[in-house]
């Protein structure tokens, strides 16, 4: 239970971050409630009034993301034989990027193990391939042309997923109606990748 909890708060937490949704979970409201004691009735906890949202007992109750996530060394080389995802950079993340990818990772229900973060070196094999950025489709598929949200392919006939990089989002500034779009754009891009990934 706890481990579909964290997912589903990991998941929630990127969606906020994006701009797709608001929603919070209570994990209180999924506690077992105490057993009253002998002789005495249980009290129900009083109802939210119309129109007022659900407020946690404490801030405690909501728990932030701890997730943290290294861009793979130069010489990276993975323990598993064969990698879900690779994100591809041109150069190595700012900390904001670095921790707007942990969220992305985890909501994705991956690990920097099963889908690390290149950005020199050597491409390792994976199921899928992302592209963060116009910049790391020139270094890593000269030539090649490709918007955010389309899949492109090199010689090899390995297909790419053209997005945005987190770097390109961070410089927007503040959260506007546009960034919003964009992460929207971004975030379904990458549940595309997923579904790619699990019909193999």
């Amino acid at each position: 239970m706890e481990y579909v909890l964290d997912g589903l708060e990991a998941e929630l937490e990127l969606e906020r971050e994006l701009g797709v949704r608001a929603v919070e979970i209570d994990r209180a409201l999924l506690s077992p409630a105490p057993a009253a004691a002998a002789g005495e009735a249980a009290v129900p906890a009083p109802a939210a009034a119309a129109g007022e949202a659900a407020v946690p007992a404490s801030a405690a109750d909501i728990r932030q993301p701890t997730a943290k996530l290294e861009p793979a060394p130069a010489n990276y080389a993975s323990s598993a034989t064969f990698l879900d995802f690779v994100f591809l950079h041109d150069r190595p993340l700012s900390p904001g990027g670095i921790e707007m990818m942990a969220k992305i990772v985890t909501a994705m229900k991956k690990t920097p193990e099963t889908a690390p973060i290149i950005f020199t070196g050597e491409r390792p094999e994976a199921k899928a391939y992302v592209l963060l950025g116009s910049g790391a489709l020139r270094k890593w598929l000269p030539g090649v042309r490709g918007a955010p949200g389309e899949w492109v392919k090199d010689s090899a006939g390995n297909s790419y997923l053209v997005t945005y990089s987190p770097e390109f989002i961070l410089r927007m500034g503040p959260v506007t109606p546009a960034v919003k779009e964009i992460k929207m754009k971004m975030w379904t891009s990458l549940k595309g990748v997923m579904q790619r990934v699990v019909s193999r």
